[in-house]
C-alpha cells in the first residue's frame, strides 16, 4: 500500500485545505481514516490505544468541538495521536466552532512531523463524510492493484518508537489492516498474542481456540465460534527450532493465498527481528511482557513459571553500564542480591538494560543497602552508572509506564541531581514536568523560576540561586553536607542561607512554601543544564 499524506492532499474534497505544520510526515503512509471529538487525553490511552499500543498509520477528523477553547486538552490529544502511530490530523470548522489554529499546536505537530491540515476556513458545508469517502476510495483503488502487506507494516512499524517496535505491534496492525482477528501460538498450542477483530472479543477468541482440537500445518476450515467465518491455520517457520502457528478468523470476502503467505512472511520476518526467541520459554520473555505490558502473554508465562504477578510492585534498573555484556552474565548475582530485601525477584537484560521486577522489600532499610551494593558492584564497572528504583506500583502496565518514564527522563533526573546514584520514582516524575514546564516556552519556565530570579537581586553578588539548589537538590537541607559540596565553610552557607530567607520571606525548608521552591530550584538547574 502506498496511499501517503500528500497523496491525500490531491484529493477533490482537500481543495483548499492547507498544511499548517508536521510537513516532515507528509510521506507517511494513511491505512484509515477516523473521527475523534475526546476532550481527555486519558480517553485515548484507555479506550483508543489501550496499553500504549501503536496501531499506526490512521488519518483523523477533528473539530475540536468539546475542546475549542482549551489549547493546552488540544495539544495533549495531538501528541496521544502522535504516540499511537496516527499520521495527521485534519481540523474542521476553524473559524466557524474553532476560532482559530494556535501556534502552540502548529509548533507541537512540527516538531513531532505530525501532519496538521486545515479545511477551508470559516465554511459551515463542510461533512466529514465527503473526506472519508474519498480517503476510503482512494485507499481501497490502491489496495486492488498493490498487495504489499510485508513492507507496508514494516515501513509502519519503523516509524513508532522503539519500545513499540513489537511482534504485539506488528500483530495488531496486521488485524487492523485485514479486519480479523490474529492469534499466534508455539507448537504446544499455548497462546502468544491474540487480537481479536472487532476489538472487544478476546475472551470469545482465546476460549474457542483453546476448545479446538486442530492438527498442525495449513488449514482452511468453517470457524466453529464465529458463524459465517472462516479460520486460516498457517505454520510459520522462523530461526526457531520448532514452528509457531498463526490462526486468522474472518468474517466476509475470503483471504486469498496470495495475501495468506505475505501474512507468514510478516509474521516470520517480525518474530526474527523483534523476538527471536518468541516461542521460547525463558524468563526474559515474562520480563519482556510486563514491560512491553502484553497481558495474555504474561498471564500464560507467569502460570509457567509459578510466578505471582500480582504481587510485583517494584521496578529496579541498572542503567549507564557501557560493558552490557559483562553485566548480562552478572545478572543472576544481582538477582540473587535483590532476593535478600523481597520475595518475588524476576530480571532480564531488556533492550541492553539490567531491569528487575519485584515485590515490596521487606524493609526500606534491606531495599537501601541492596541498592547501595547493587550500585557499588555497577560502578566497579562503569564510573558513571546509577541505579533506578520505581515503587508503589499498583499493576504491571505501571511497570511498563516506569520504565518508559526511565529511559524519557534519566537525563533530565540527572541533571538536576549530579550527585546521586540511586534514583526514585518521584525524581524521575519531577524531571519529567520540570521538561514539560519548559515546554510551554520561555515566559512558563521564567514564571515557575521567579523566586531564584529574586535571589539574583542580591546587592552583594553571591551566588545565592546555587547555593540554594545545592541545599535543597543536593544537601537534603544539611548545611555540613552543602557545605561540603559547594567547598566552603559552614558559616558561609549559614549567611548566605540567611540571605535567602530575608529575600524570600521565609526559611527554606518550611513548607508548604518549600514545595514550589523546590520544583523551582529543579527548574532552574535544567535551564542551565
Amino acid at each position: 500500500m502506498s496511499v501517503t499524506v500528500e497523496d491525500i492532499l490531491k484529493l477533490p474534497s482537500m481543495r483548499q485545505a492547507k498544511v499548517l505544520g508536521g510537513r516532515g510526515g507528509l510521506n507517511k503512509v494513511v491505512s484509515s481514516i477516523s473521527v475523534l471529538e475526546s476532550v481527555n487525553p486519558e480517553v485515548l490511552t484507555k479506550e483508543v490505544f489501550p496499553q500504549n499500543t501503536a496501531y499506526g498509520s490512521e488519518l483523523v477528523i477533528t473539530g475540536f468541538l468539546n475542546c475549542i477553547d482549551n489549547v493546552e486538552l488540544q495539544c495533549s490529544n495531538l501528541v496521544r495521536l502522535a504516540q499511537g502511530g496516527e499520521v495527521g490530523l485534519v481540523l474542521y470548522y476553524v473559524g466557524v466552532y474553532l476560532p482559530r489554529v494556535d501556534e502552540r499546536l502548529i509548533a507541537l505537530a512540527d516538531q513531532l512531523d505530525f501532519v496538521l491540515i486545515c479545511m477551508p476556513e470559516g465554511q459551515r458545508h463542510l461533512r466529514y463524510s465527503n473526506l472519508i469517502s474519498d480517503v476510503n476510495e482512494c485507499i481501497f483503488r490502491d489496495r486492488a492493484k498493490n498487495v504489499s502487506l510485508v513492507s507496508d507494516i514494516l515501513a509502519r512499524i519503523s516509524k513508532v518508537p522503539r519500545h513499540q517496535q513489537t511482534v504485539d505491534t506488528a500483530m495488531q496492525m496486521l488485524c487492523a489492516e485485514l479486519a480479523c482477528s490474529v492469534v499466534l501460538c508455539d507448537e504446544n498450542r499455548q497462546i502468544l498474542n491474540l487480537f481479536s477483530w472487532p476489538q472487544g472479543m478476546e475472551d470469545v477468541v482465546r476460549t474457542g481456540v483453546e476448545q479446538m482440537r486442530l492438527p498442525a500445518g495449513p488449514l482452511r476450515i468453517p470457524c466453529q465460534f464465529f458463524e459465517h467465518a472462516e479460520l486460516y491455520q498457517l505454520p510459520i517457520y522462523t530461526d526457531l527450532t520448532q514452528p509457531l502457528q498463526m490462526i486468522l478468523i474472518r468474517d466476509g470476502e475470503p483471504l486469498s493465498q496470495t495475501l495468506l503467505d505475505q501474512v507468514a512472511d510478516l509474521a516470520r520476518i517480525c518474530i526474527n527481528i523483534w523476538g527471536r526467541r518468541h516461542g521460547t520459554v525463558a524468563i526474559h520473555e515474562l520480563v519482556r511482557a510486563i514491560l512491553q505490558d502484553e497481558p495474555l502473554k504474561m498471564r500464560r508465562l507467569a502460570d509457567i513459571f509459578h510466578v505471582d504477578i500480582a504481587s510485583i510492585h517494584e521496578l529496579w534498573m541498572l542503567c549507564g553500564v557501557q560493558d552490557a555484556e559483562l553485566v548480562s552474565h552478572r545478572m543472576e548475582e544481582d538477582l540473587e542480591l535483590a532476593r535478600q530485601c523481597a520475595d518475588t525477584v524476576i530480571g532480564s537484560i531488556f533492550e541492553d538494560q539490567p531491569v528487575m521486577c519485584m515485590s515490596t522489600p521487606h524493609s526500606l532499610k534491606e531495599a537501601e543497602r541492596v541498592m547501595q551494593e547493587l550500585l557499588s558492584r555497577a560502578a566497579a564497572l562503569s564510573p558513571g552508572s546509577v541505579v533506578v528504583r520505581c515503587s508503589g506500583l499498583s499493576t504491571t502496565t505501571d511497570c511498563r509506564r516506569a520504565y518508559v518514564l526511565t529511559l524519557g527522563n534519566l537525563a533530565d533526573a540527572r541533571r538536576i541531581f549530579p550527585h546521586k546514584g540511586l534514583f526514585l520514582l518521584g525524581e524521575l516524575e519531577l524531571a519529567a514536568d520540570c521538561r514539560r514546564c519548559i515546554g510551554q516556552g520561555e515566559s512558563a519556565a521564567a514564571e515557575q523560576t521567579l523566586p531564584l530570579s529574586i535571589l539574583q537581586t542580591d546587592k552583594e553578588e553571591l551566588d545565592l540561586a546555587g547555593t540554594l539548589c545545592a541545599y535543597l537538590l543536593d544537601g537534603d537541607l544539611s548545611v555540613t553536607r552543602t557545605a561540603e559540596l559547594l567547598y566552603l565553610h559552614k558559616n558561609t552557607i549559614k549567611y548566605r542561607l540567611q540571605r535567602i530567607s530575608d529575600l524570600l520571606g521565609f526559611r527554606p525548608g518550611k513548607m508548604p512554601e518549600t514545595i514550589a521552591l523546590y520544583r523551582s530550584a529543579a527548574i532552574y538547574r535544567l535551564l542551565k543544564a
